[in-house]
């Protein structure tokens, strides 16, 4: 076990902060993030064997941070929640929650055994080493929370968690690349969705009437004692074991040849993620024994920022916010899918979406008597249907804090649900990622023997 001591929290503030700025109204769609805060993880392996005050050091970490919240200064605010659910956030500079810690009896190798450069690891430390301070799930105190472990070997280990109103992986990788950089973010994060909302007054009368997207996961009329994506009675029938996959280039380029194969006219070709998701639907349906031919739905985030891009302005990549829309689709019950015709159906349940049918989305969650918490996720996914959250090419990999080098790896720090798994980003230097998967036992035994994770080899 690695042992993890916590020196005392300090609160940071924005080093200039701004003067009389109205409050930020989160949209629907982001506020039906409160369930699930954004817990992110960063290791950086201290290779040059520097000393810990010039590895990192506290005053640097610290006093960026202070500058960097002047850019981000929703982060150093306060959120409050009115009786239907909606988020406003006051840009009151109250400040993130900063800790640092040590842990004087491990090194990088415990966390992530390095013997050879695709292994595959246990997920088991990073979940049980208390590397987090999360915030709290009732959106009161801070809406940051960061941790920094200094390890025995001197190496860090840099934590973030935030309100997912704030944080999807873009606004993640925005924030702490910044940080990393010391300097103002170019261009400048920009907070105004407007750009999500209907535009004119006419539009927007027509919200109270809207029905249910054919698109749209969330459900306003359901059970409201019905599955979620975080049920808790759910997941601890029996035990998880969560595991890091690596994926290398060659094994994705056969992925997506094989996926490829026999495309349609109106496909003109399949991305990485269409085929590894595919690939990941097959793997763990045979492991859990699940029938692809009963109904069962694929659900998928959306990030919306590059199909508002063409309509709006090339300012909306840089859209400050989360943009937690989930798409699903059934896989046809009338044949067995192949990993092409699910690379297929992937590939158009998003590729179709316009800013118009987004705003439809949006409009449909504040529908009725505005209340968003009466919005649930109509699928079971623990048991039965699909979700995937991918995070590739978002340049989380890519902060470098002065001396630090660049992260060896990052991840949440709380993935343990049976049948879900997440792609992390892709390596810079080569574009391979690891995927990170959990099951539960005698699925995970069931997979490992019969060798699906890497069937395509």
């Amino acid at each position: 076990m690695a042992t993890i001591i916590k020196q005392p929290s300090i609160t940071i503030k924005c080093s200039n902060p701004t003067k009389n700025v109205e409050p930020i109204v989160c949209m629907a769609v982001e506020s039906n993030t409160k369930q699930w805060p954004t817990n992110m993880i960063w290791f950086y392996s201290n290779t040059a064997n520097l000393s810990k005050d010039n590895f990192m050091p506290s005053n640097h970490l610290q006093t960026t941070l202070s500058d960097t919240l002047n850019y981000f200064p929703m982060l150093a605010g306060r959120i409050i929640e009115d009786e239907k659910g909606n988020v406003t956030v006051h840009l009151t500079n109250e400040g993130v929650l900063y800790t640092e810690a040590e842990c004087p009896n491990q090194t990088m190798d415990y966390f992530i055994p390095r013997t050879l450069s695709d292994e595959e690891f246990d997920y088991e430390h990073i979940n049980t080493s208390n590397l987090v301070l999360k915030v709290n799930n009732d959106w009161t105190g801070p809406c940051v929370s960061i941790l920094v472990t200094r390890l025995k070997c001197n190496s860090v280990i840099l934590s973030i968690s935030g309100f997912h109103c704030f944080f999807d992986p873009h606004a993640m990788s925005h924030f702490i690349n910044t940080w990393a950089s010391a300097k103002p973010p170019e261009p400048m994060p920009m907070f105004d969705k407007t750009f999500v909302l209907y535009p004119t007054e006419e539009q927007r009368q027509r919200i109270s009437s809207l029905t249910r997207p054919k698109d749209c996961v969330f459900n306003r009329d359901i059970n409201q004692s019905s599955d979620s994506r975080f049920a808790e009675a759910q997941q601890q029938q029996q035990r998880v074991i969560c595991k890091v996959y690596f994926f290398s280039t060659d094994e994705l380029k056969n992925l997506k040849k094989e996926a490829s194969k026999s495309l349609p006219e109106s496909i003109d070709y399949i991305s990485t993620y269409d085929a590894l998701y595919a690939h990941m639907i097959l793997v763990i349906a045979q492991a859990t024994q699940t029938s692809l031919t009963d109904n069962i739905k694929i659900l998928q985030s959306f990030n919306g920022r590059s199909r508002f891009v063409s309509s709006c302005s090339p300012a909306v990549l840089n859209y400050f916010g989360s943009f937690p829309f989930w798409l699903y689709g059934k896989i046809p019950s009338d044949r067995e899918p192949t990993l092409s015709s699910l690379a297929q159906m992937i590939h158009e349940m998003y590729s179709k979406q316009t800013e118009h049918s987004l705003r439809d989305y949006n409009a449909y969650l504040m529908s009725g008597d505005g209340d968003i918490k009466k919005n649930r996720v109509d699928a079971d996914l623990f048991n039965r249907d699909f979700h995937c959250a991918s995070w590739r090419k978002v340049n989380l990999l890519g902060a470098k804090f002065g001396n630090s080098g660049y992260p060896i790896y990052n991840g949440p720090t709380d993935v343990l649900y049976p049948r879900y798994f997440e792609i992390m980003d892709a390596h810079v230097n080569d574009e391979s990622i690891n995927i990170i998967l959990g099951l539960r036992e005698q699925d995970y035994e069931r997979m490992i023997q019969q060798n699906l994770i890497h069937k395509y080899r």
